[in-house]
């Protein structure tokens, strides 16, 4: 009697293979997206993280002297001679880089990297900018975030001075003294008696920003930089701005291909100075309290430049440009 041997399969077979191959692939990428929105809300919170760092260090330095910083601000150095620096220098001694802020007063402008002044979401591929030029290698100078700086003024024009209506980070550079101006000042108490702090934008975030932190104009002993030494783009750069109108490239998160990293000098559109992120939709915002929310890029343009302006019903006067009334805009344009 013959006995047939069953043979015992080994494996798969290529259809079974090919099965499971795409069923792999299918859940793949159904988790991908999923994976990929985790990681953006760890680089989101970070994000917000970094910024409420920064509005506590804003705070602290209010609480200390009784006014916020300048967009840009002048430090004396160890040696009398005076330097304009951008307003981040200021928190130095108030996010814990004490030393390093005592190593800008004894002139030696130390550049160093500092994690919580970058955005996870954007790293910075381009080099940063140090007085004037780009610099290759490390991006000792990264920084994403700005400042509340009001509409875009000019130290160089007295005429067009803000006030503190205007803006949180108002211009108080050596410049403005030189050219008529006065070194204007706002305080927690200012803001209490009008829109209110917890009402009003102190810090976002551009991805057109580069990172110029470091930048710095100096000041001889009894007399004042030239105006060559400062840039509208120095105040585009660290801070961001509202306008008398809606515009292209003016709503938060427009113009997100319009980066100008390939440019010696950064944001020469002042219209790039503005919130704008890599987080999808979204920006982060520090308020003039502390507190650090996430904006979506739909927000009415009128309802922004309100934020933006500590007096809104009294912004633009110093410029005799439209006070931020909900009449001067078109609701068609908004």
């Amino acid at each position: 009697m013959l006995m047939v041997r069953s043979r015992a399969r080994k494996g798969f077979t290529l259809v079974e293979l090919l099965v499971v191959i795409t069923i792999i692939g299918m859940l793949v990428a159904m988790l991908m997206p999923a994976v990929q929105m985790a990681r953006e809300a760890g680089r989101r919170s970070q994000c917000m993280n970094n910024q409420k760092q920064l509005a506590t260090a804003l705070l602290n330095y209010e609480s200390a002297r009784r006014q916020f910083p300048g967009w840009v601000e002048t430090l004396t150095l160890s040696n009398g001679s005076k330097l304009d620096v951008a307003w981040f220098v200021t928190l130095f001694p108030y996010i814990e880089q004490g030393p390093l802020y005592q190593q800008w007063i004894q002139g030696t402008l130390n550049i160093t990297a500092l994690p919580f002044a970058v955005c996870p979401s954007n790293p910075l591929e381009s080099s940063p900018i140090v007085n004037g030029q780009l610099t290759q290698g490390p991006l000792e100078a990264a920084m994403v975030y700005v400042a509340n700086a009001g509409w875009p003024g000019s130290m160089l024009n007295n005429n067009t001075q803000e006030g503190p209506a205007d803006a949180v980070f108002l211009e108080r550079g050596q410049v403005l003294l030189a050219n008529g101006g006065q070194l204007k000042q706002i305080n927690l108490d200012y803001l209490s008696s009008h829109d209110g702090a917890s009402n009003t934008l102190a810090l976002s975030e551009n991805i057109n920003a580069r990172g110029i932190w470091a930048y710095s104009a100096p000041v001889a002993p009894g007399s004042f930089p030239s105006t060559s030494a400062y840039d509208p783009k120095w105040e585009y750069a660290v801070g961001f701005n509202w306008f008398d109108s809606p515009g292209t490239c003016r709503r938060i998160n427009a113009c997100l291909n319009g980066d100008s990293s390939g440019q010696t000098n950064p944001i020469a559109n002042p219209e790039l100075a503005r919130a704008s992120s890599r987080h999808p939709g979204v920006v982060n915002v520090a308020f003039c309290d502390g507190h650090v929310v996430t904006q979506r890029d739909n927000i009415d343009w009128l309802v922004l430049a309100q934020l933006m302006t500590p007096d809104n019903y009294k912004a633009g006067a110093a410029a005799n440009w439209p006070q931020l009334r909900d009449s001067v805009y078109d609701s068609g344009n908004n």
